[in-house]
């Protein structure tokens, strides 16, 4: 029922999964994981934000891997909401946690909010990673 009503209010659209294009989005997820990494002493906020997108990214391969991709809609909201809908209570707080660093991230994109400290940037990573590893189980792409 939700890709339905996603469907309908324009958020996704139906398109044909692409093993290329899951792999692409689950290869640069795990680069931008790298690049997060390296960051963190250097610029936290960004670390963060990279984390952020890492998720993203992950979440994109587990939509095409379903058949759909997000509109410019409120893509990264969609994706959440997405992401939240097939990964189910089990990952209900990471959820949350995600949800958190999307406003923390457009905060920093928007507004040059500098305020993410070594542990949020860390825990950032730790919640991208679980989400890759997770996406990556589920459409069993290595």
């Amino acid at each position: 029922m939700i890709f339905e009503n996603m469907l309908k209010d324009q958020l996704i659209k139906k398109q044909s999964p692409d093993l290329e294009q899951i792999k692409s989005q689950l290869k640069r997820a795990r680069k931008d994981l790298l690049t997060a990494e390296a960051m963190v002493p250097i610029d936290q906020t960004w670390s963060y934000t990279i984390a952020y997108h890492a998720i993203i990214r992950a979440g994109r391969a587990l939509m095409f891997s379903h058949g759909y991709l997000p509109t410019t809609k409120n893509s990264h909201k969609t994706i959440m909401e997405f992401l939240g809908h097939i990964l189910g209570d089990e990952y209900h707080d990471i959820m949350l946690r995600f949800n958190r660093m999307r406003r923390k991230r457009h905060n920093f994109i928007y507004d040059s909010q500098n305020h993410t400290t070594v542990s949020e940037a860390k825990s950032a990573i730790k919640t991208a990673r679980d989400l890759i590893d997770k996406v990556t189980n589920l459409i069993s792409i290595k």
